[in-house]
């Protein structure tokens, strides 16, 4: 692209500077009979386009033709001032991390376009406010930038796709069984403790980002152990995790993650309480000391000595009303 954008460049350099004579001079009046600008404004646009990708190659700034988000800062381009500045106003941005992703649209380039608009995705809260005060500024100036702050959703998975949507459990549950190997954390079917934060994956766009933001959460050890199904079944068609917290801290970040994620998790935090101990030492005491055969032997020795001993106080107490009626 950038090669036939310089090659385009150059032509209308050269249009600019050289007379033109015969067929040029008819191709120019075709295409804007009358408004040299028109053509002023095409070599702009290239330009920008050039520059562009230039700055995305050098500092590793996606270009996309949509970006999702909130507090996105959008920017109209129309005039030959604002396209030849707007180039130098990114390089800034970009070499103070401020922008994340750059949105341009329409993407690529068409000889059709009359204005660019660009929708800047900021790396922060700070940063989003710093692109604001700069366009704030440049919009009194010359300049005169059209911009606004937007939040744009993320797109819904129709509902039917039920294809799709399998493919996207099957998926994250793969991959989320791979990260939690990768970084050595269990794998349960069961988990217990309090602030566990139970996490419901539903929707395609959940799937397919929950494992990004799982290796987050582990890089920064928040996890101790993940409740969840341990075998994919394909009848499947959402993913339940339960996050076990390092600690109170841990829980409290990892609350505030899934409240502000742009995905939409249905998150809740739960308790789940360990099995009462004296019914566990009692089984394991069973389990482990005693058979089947030897419970029962017991019990026919306590029924016997019962048996017995009723027996015994019986016939005393028969031989005491004797002996009283004789004497």
């Amino acid at each position: 692209m950038n090669k036939s954008n310089q090659d385009k460049n150059n032509l209308y350099l050269r249009a600019r500077k050289e007379p033109m004579c015969g067929n040029q001079s008819s191709e120019k009046s075709q295409r804007s009979p009358g408004n040299p600008k028109l053509l002023d404004k095409e070599i702009a646009m290239i330009n920008a386009y050039a520059s562009f990708g230039q700055i995305s190659e050098k500092f590793n700034i996606p270009l996309v033709n949509k970006t999702f988000g909130k507090g996105i800062v959008r920017v109209s381009c129309r005039t030959v001032t604002q396209l030849d500045n707007i180039p130098l106003i990114i390089k800034e941005l970009v070499k103070f991390h401020l922008i994340e992703e750059i949105g341009m649209h329409p993407l690529p380039h068409s000889s059709k376009m009359k204005s660019l608009v660009l929708f800047f995705k900021p790396t922060g809260e700070t940063s989003r406010q710093k692109i604001v005060q700069v366009f704030q500024k440049y919009s009194l100036t010359s300049f005169k930038y059209h911009h606004l702050m937007i939040d744009v959703d993320y797109p819904v998975t129709k509902k039917g796709s039920f294809k799709s949507k399998r493919i996207a459990v099957e998926n994250a549950h793969s991959s989320l069984r791979q990260i939690l190997q990768e970084f050595n954390i269990p794998c349960v079917k069961e988990t217990f403790g309090s602030g566990i934060v139970r996490v419901c994956c539903r929707s395609v766009v959940q799937l397919e980002n929950i494992t990004l933001i799982m290796k987050e959460l582990l890089k920064a050890h928040l996890i101790e152990e993940v409740r969840m199904p341990l075998k994919y079944a394909y009848k499947m068609s959402s993913l339940v995790l339960f996050l076990n917290p390092v600690d109170i801290q841990s829980n409290k970040i990892l609350d505030r993650v899934f409240k502000t994620c742009l995905f939409k998790y249905h998150h809740t935090v739960v308790d789940i309480e360990y099995p009462a101990e004296e019914d566990e030492k009692i089984f394991e005491h069973q389990v482990v000391n005693e058979t089947p055969m030897k419970s029962t032997l017991k019990i026919i020795i306590w029924v016997t000595i019962g048996i017995v001993l009723n027996t015994l106080l019986s016939k005393i107490y028969l031989i005491y009303r004797v002996f009283c009626i004789q004497y």
